[in-house]
């Protein structure tokens, strides 16, 4: 009987924005805000998707009220309004590690958020570049929002 192992292999995908909203607007956003703009679930409808910003907080979404959900990842590392790291499967097939790590920095009355996420596994080219292109759109969502609420304040 032979046996092939894949060695695991790391990624790591670097993208950045500029957000017209200052960084507590756009951490409210990252963080306490979450669920009205999240644009990937695992649920057509989920509960809510909440992302608890202490150490060990979880990120989550809840499926019903009955108790059913999916966790992303977990807060490994905070500064408020400057870094948020999570790390967990976020769904990732193959990924025996994944960490995320936003960064935010004011910049021209803006800010610029910074984003770098980190995987070990055995993970497809083709998730790679799906998780590449979801990544991007993460960002325009916590764009549109952040800049469409912070003047609401």
């Amino acid at each position: 009987m032979t046996t092939e192992t894949i060695a695991p292999q790391a990624y790591e995908i670097e993208a950045e924005i500029r957000i017209q909203a200052q960084p507590p607007a756009v951490w409210r956003a990252l963080t306490a805000e979450i669920g009205h703009w999240w644009p990937h679930t695992f649920t057509d409808e989920p509960r809510a998707i909440r992302l608890e910003p202490v150490i060990g907080g979880l990120f989550y979404e809840q499926f019903d009220d009955g108790g059913a959900g999916a966790l992303y990842a977990t807060v490994t590392y905070i500064q408020p309004q400057r870094i948020l790291r999570i790390s967990g499967a976020m769904g990732m097939s193959g990924a025996a590690l994944y960490v995320k790590t936003y960064r935010l920095e004011p910049v021209d009355g803006g800010t610029l958020v910074r984003t770098t996420a980190s995987t070990l596994g055995t993970v497809s080219a083709e998730t790679l570049e799906n998780y590449r292109s979801r990544g991007e759109e993460v960002l325009q969502a916590l764009k549109r929002f952040a800049e469409a609420t912070s003047n609401d304040r």
